[in-house]
This record gives C-alpha cells, structure tokens and sequence, in this order.
C-alpha cells in the first residue's frame, strides 16, 4: 500500500528558508565586490559564498530525500507537496552555474548594469526564486496550524529572499539618491556645459522619483499579497522587510547613510505593518482597513527614506520633489489596493 506524502516538516522548512537567503544575499556580497575589489575570475571567494549556500541546500534536501525513503516512501512522496515545483530550482540553478562559469571563460566578467542583465545570473536568480517558494508554500499550505511567529518564520525568509532577488535584479532602482552626496554638478550659467548639467539635474531627479514609485510598489506588493493570504504574526513584517532591504542597502552603501536609513526604514516600515495587523487585520474582506494598510506601508516606507536622508546627509531635492514624491508613494499603495480587491462581476 503507497504512503501518503510527507507532511510538513518545520525543521526542513527552516533549513530552506535559512539556505535561500544564504544564497542570495551572497549575490550582493559579489556585487559588492565587483566594485571594489579585483575581480578576474570566475573562481572567487564571493562566488563561493553564495555556491556554498545552493550545496548546503542541496546536502539538505538530499538527506531530507533519502531518510524519507528509506521509511518506505516512493522517491516522489519524500518531499512534502509544496516542494514539488520549488526544487525545480536546483536543475535551474546548476545549469546556469555551470553556464555562468562557460559565460565567464569566453565573454569575460560582467560589471555594472551588465551583471545584473546577464542571462546566467538572471538563471540562478530564477532557481533560488523557485526554491524560496518552497518554505512560503509550506506555511501557506499550513496556515490554520501557524499562528506564532516560530510556525511563520520560514516565509518571512523565502519572501526576504524573493525580496532580495528583486533588489539584485533592479539594483540600478533601489536608491532615490536624494541625499546631498549624490547631487548633480551644480548650474553654472553662461557655461558651454549650462544645458548639458541642466538635463542631468532633471534625469537625475526624475529617475529618482520614479525609483521611489517602484520600491513603494514593491514593498506594498509583497504587504497586500502577504495579509491577503493570512493574519501574520507580530514581527513578520519587521523581519522580513530588514532582511530583504540589508543586504543591497550594505552592497550600496560606500560612503553615504544609504545602510543606516534603508535599516531604519524597513524597521519602522515593519513596526507600523505589524501593529495594523494586530489591530485592524487588514484584508480584501475587511476594505478600509485594507485600503489604509495600503496607503500606511509605502508612505512610512518612503517617508522615512526622505526624513532620514535628509538628517543624516542632507538632501539636494527640494521640497516640491520631496513631498511630491512622498504623496506618490500613498498613491500607488491605495492603487494598489484597488487592484487587489478587484473581482470578477461576469
């Protein structure tokens, strides 16, 4: 008689959790030294920070596997359901390793923009993605049995992982850059360079204000969908916001305030998330509270961006800017929000 799959294994979901954020947080930690350090080999200690974290992943579903099967389950049934799709990570990732080691021998080693486009790179971010579902899925699957932040905890690292793969995707979209040390050149009329300096001052600007229109975006996605699915505990939010924003904030930082704030942040971010979710219990079903969810996640977000910035280096934006792209960031968190609680009438 065939065994039923595996149920859930806190411990394995752990585990998972714990190796996918190893691992990409070990890709801001080779970005990190790509600018700072000589880097001509694809054999390097920052590659094997994060390679190390996909083996220890894979020594600790291989052990999972084996003991499970050797309790008479069928080799398909040693992995709890949730984890059927996630392990297609491990083929995806490997494949493209071996690619990006391929990649790296002919086409030499990317810097910039270029390695964060690179299609190896964008391969192994897509099996840590289809990995870190694994624990998310788990608790889902689980969550009228996981009240506690202890039964949760896994999510918050696969969800701090996808968060993570999205900064490192878009690294060129995660700073405002409104603090003084990344102003423009200044104007100088009657200058052969006047046009040229005004045209990056407005580029610069705008770039900025669209970048902070992106990160609302994506913090309050991840919110909306989060609260949409489950009542989290207290702490979910705080942890999952420092652990996916440290890592590309510590990669990014150089000689600005950019740690510290995005920190502050994603620790005041979290707090506020938290304690509306104790209160109010935000969801679909419950509209205002949703709808103030919403708008209170992306405006403490970037509210503190813009108040930390501007005690701890000073800003080059003025008030206009400022304000302007604060009140955008509540904007598209209550946009957001209608398009969340949006359903079919036919």
């Amino acid at each position: 008689m065939q065994r039923q799959p595996v149920s859930r294994s806190l411990g394995f979901d752990y585990a998972v959790g714990l190796c996918t954020l190893w691992t990409s947080t070990g890709f801001f930690l080779d970005a990190w030294a790509h600018g700072h350090v000589p880097v001509e080999s694809f054999f390097t200690p920052y590659h094997g920070v994060f390679y190390s974290g996909m083996l220890a992943l894979f020594a600790v579903v291989g052990i999972f596997a084996a003991r499970n099967r050797l309790r008479g389950y069928a080799w398909r049934d040693t992995v709890p359901e949730p984890y059927r799709i996630a392990l297609l990570g491990i083929p995806i990732f490997f494949v493209a390793g071996f690619g990006d080691m391929v990649w790296h021998q002919l086409l030499g080693i990317e810097e910039g923009v270029d390695a964060l486009l690179s299609p190896t790179h964008q391969g192994l971010g897509l099996g840590i993605f289809f990995l870190a579902s694994g624990p998310i899925r788990s608790v889902i699957a689980d969550r009228a049995n996981s009240p506690t932040l202890r039964r949760q905890l896994p999510l918050v690292l696969g969800l701090a992982t996808w968060i993570v793969l999205v900064h490192f995707g878009t690294a060129y979209g995660f700073d405002p850059a409104a603090g003084r040390t990344n102003a423009p050149p200044p104007i100088a009329p009657f200058t052969p360079q006047y046009l040229t300096i005004i045209a990056i001052g407005y580029y610069k600007v705008s770039i900025g204000v669209l970048i902070v229109i992106f990160q609302s975006t994506v913090m309050n996605g991840f919110a909306l969908w989060l609260v949409s699915r489950m009542r989290t505990a207290p702490g979910t939010f705080t942890l999952l916001y420092v652990l996916g924003n440290a890592p590309a904030a510590a990669a990014f930082t150089n000689h600005t305030p950019l740690l510290a704030v995005t920190v502050a942040q994603s620790l005041l971010t979290g707090l506020v998330a938290d304690a509306m979710v104790a209160r109010f219990d935000p969801q679909p079903e419950r509209v205002t509270a949703f709808r103030w969810f919403a708008v209170a996640v992306p405006a403490t977000y970037i509210g503190v961006y813009l108040l930390g910035t501007v005690l701890a280096d000073g800003t080059w934006w003025d008030w206009n800017v400022a304000l302007g792209a604060w009140i955008w960031a509540g904007v598209c968190g209550f946009a957001l929000s209608l398009v969340s609680t949006a359903r079919r009438t036919s």
